[in-house]
């Protein structure tokens, strides 16, 4: 609300500014300013205006926001008491789980129902040992008790610590009370509202009961009875009230109470109230539920006279609901102090603040003033200018980047110079070795058909492969074809060289399907194969075996791996070829050579390439290449 209100007014205020003659003025003005002047004129305008500004509004926006946080955070801490009760209940319901579900007690219960008077007896013995070892060393437990259906009980009480005498003594007909007609129509865990049960040495016991009917599974679920604890209420009201006694002094400005479904007090400071329904307090039939909390607030001479803030958080599991009541003026006295003290932080803030832009905004001007110049100083073909400020903030960091990038221009035009000089010698290195295909062509046709008329038809055909092979290979070098196409060229060149070296290797060609029409550039791999005939196989006459295999990766990459049984290359060489991803001994045999493989992988398909060569001597060599697939 708060932003939306300064909005609002800063949107008036320069409509009805920039409307008058006094506005142009003032734009034109300001325009003609420096940097440095613009700064100084700009934040003392914008800072000082708005911290008035703020200064009015402030107390009235943090009460509002302190108040909303406050809520949020007692509503927290009321989740909190609420998982802390479930769990606390939870330590007791776990007792009588296991009970209602022990084999030989409902057994026992059965005799106390249908037995002899001498089983009933020993039953009642039994019984009652059980229930006092269950709830061994629990707090807060007054009475354990077994009420049967025929109006027998079997019981355990903390307190008198007798065989007769417990509260359930007072009752004519335990059947016909409340906690025992409620267990018996739920199938769930009872839990009976705090009330008055007696005085005993003096002291009043306010207790609540948790009970679970039994069922004899072996009469066809029939009921037998109910378990029932009952706890002292203190039990609820340390589980559910974080901030502790109401008479301590230290914490005697908020309090946490219960009341239930009902309406009826579970747990509160005051123990004269428990049982109670909140309902009672109301002093007209139109009082909300905060109405009739305050009304028992001051019955109880609780907050007498004092506001309050009230917030309240429903415990889905036991359906009471938790009641945080907190000082209202304790919890935002705070705030008061915080505006003055902000009030005069902020005047000595301004005072400050116009001394210190001063400073910081020549600061800015100089360190700008030095870029300025250096951006001339390139204008005008100097690209080694570099920039130095002292400082270390985000000028220094424009300044900074400026240094990289003119560093790496310099470096880009160094590559741009190497690449021309080594574009052109490719050019002339080709122009020298050009010859003539037409020529090349008719004449190896000629003596094709010569071969042909003297019968000669395995030259025909070899004739006919080179044919092939240099068509392919003299027409546009750098040119992309498909994989299919660059392999079918292959099997023209392998079958000559098989020719060549009297079938004294193999080739084996493993290729998937969905890679068959990717498109690569050509010749980049025949210069590892031919390597691998004229150097990896030399001196063999049989048994040599390549391997080449080409796959997809991810669907963004080609892997082509070509594998011999040849030689090897020893470590000085291999190293020699890996080291810095080129080479410095020249295999190139008749081929292009890889020292050109690698600088055309380099220059096709920069960083995005890479290579493997792995060799053992006389076992065989490894090569693999990982090319991005073409768009």
């Amino acid at each position: 609300m708060y932003g939306n209100v300064v909005t609002m007014l800063t949107k008036r205020v320069n409509n009805s500014f920039n409307k008058g003659k006094y506005g142009n003025w003032f734009i034109r003005k300001f325009k003609k300013l420096s940097f440095k002047q613009k700064l100084i004129f700009s934040f003392i305008f914008i800072s000082i205006v708005p911290i008035l500004f703020i200064q009015t509004l402030s107390l009235y926006n943090i009460t509002l926001s302190m108040q909303k946080k406050v809520n949020e955070l007692i509503s927290f801490n009321l989740e909190t008491s609420t998982k802390n009760l479930d769990t606390t209940l939870n330590s007791y319901t776990d007792v009588l789980y296991q009970l209602y579900t022990d084999d030989d007690l409902v057994e026992q219960v059965a005799l106390m129902n249908n037995g002899s008077n001498d089983d009933k007896i020993i039953a009642f013995s039994v019984i009652s040992e059980k229930l006092k070892n269950a709830v061994s060393g629990k707090d807060g437990v007054r009475s354990i008790a077994v009420l049967c259906e025929n109006n027998g009980i079997a019981f355990y009480d903390s307190v008198t610590a007798s065989s007769i005498d417990n509260i359930w003594m007072n009752y004519s007909d335990v059947t016909q009370t409340s906690v025992y007609k409620k267990a018996i129509e739920s199938s769930q865990m009872v839990l009976e509202p705090t009330a008055f049960v007696e005085n005993r040495d003096g002291k009043d016991y306010y207790l609540f009961h948790i009970a679970k009917k039994m069922i004899d599974f072996k009469e066809f679920n029939k009921e037998i009875g109910v378990v029932v604890i009952s706890l002292d209420e203190n039990v609820i009201f340390k589980a559910s009230n974080q901030l502790g006694e109401i008479n301590n002094e230290k914490n005697s400005n908020g309090i946490n109470f219960l009341f239930d479904k009902d309406g009826y007090i579970v747990s509160f400071p005051k123990k004269e109230f428990l049982g109670k329904n909140i309902n009672d307090f109301a002093s007209s039939v139109n009082d909300s539920d905060n109405d009739n909390i305050k009304n028992l607030l001051n019955e109880a001479l609780l907050f007498t006279e004092k506001p309050v803030l009230i917030n309240s958080f429903l415990d889905e599991k036991t359906n009471w609901s938790i009641i945080n009541v907190v000082d209202k003026k304790y919890l935002f006295n705070d705030i008061y102090l915080l505006q003055r003290i902000t009030v005069i932080f902020g005047a000595v803030a301004i005072l400050f603040s116009i001394i210190f832009i001063i400073y910081i905004s020549g600061s800015f001007a100089k360190s700008i003033g030095k870029i300025l110049a250096a951006m001339k100083t390139v204008q005008e073909g100097e690209l080694s200018i570099q920039v130095e400020l002292e400082e270390q903030d985000e000028i220094s960091i424009i300044a900074l980047r400026f240094n990289k990038m003119m560093n790496r221009i310099s470096l880009l035009l160094e590559e741009v110079k190497n690449v021309t000089f080594k574009q052109k010698e490719a050019e002339i290195r080709a122009l020298e070795a050009q010859i003539n295909p037409h020529f090349l062509y008719n004449t190896l046709d000629s003596i094709n058909w010569m071969a042909i008329e003297k019968e000669e038809y395995d030259i025909s055909k070899m004739l006919k492969s080179l044919a092939q092979i240099l068509r392919y290979s003299i027409s546009k070098s750098n040119k992309v074809v498909t994989i299919r196409e660059e392999l079918e060229w292959m099997k023209q060149y392998i079958y000559l060289q098989q020719n060549r070296f009297n079938y004294s290797f193999e080739c084996n060609i493993s290729v998937d399907e969905e890679v068959l029409s990717c498109e690569i550039y050509k010749l980049l791999f025949q210069p590892f194969i031919e390597n691998t005939l004229i150097h990896g196989f030399e001196g063999y006459t049989s048994g040599g075996v390549i391997n080449i295999i080409i796959s997809s990766y991810k669907n963004k990459y080609i892997i082509i791996q070509v594998e011999d049984n040849g030689k090897g290359i020893d470590e000085q060489t291999l190293a020699a070829i890996c080291n810095n991803r080129t080479i410095n001994v020249d295999y190139q045999g008749t081929g292009i050579g890889i020292r050109n493989v690698f600088e055309r992988l380099r220059m096709y398909y920069g960083e995005e390439a890479s290579w493997q060569i792995s060799s053992i001597l006389k076992e065989g060599t490894w090569i693999k290449l990982t090319l991005p697939k073409l768009d």
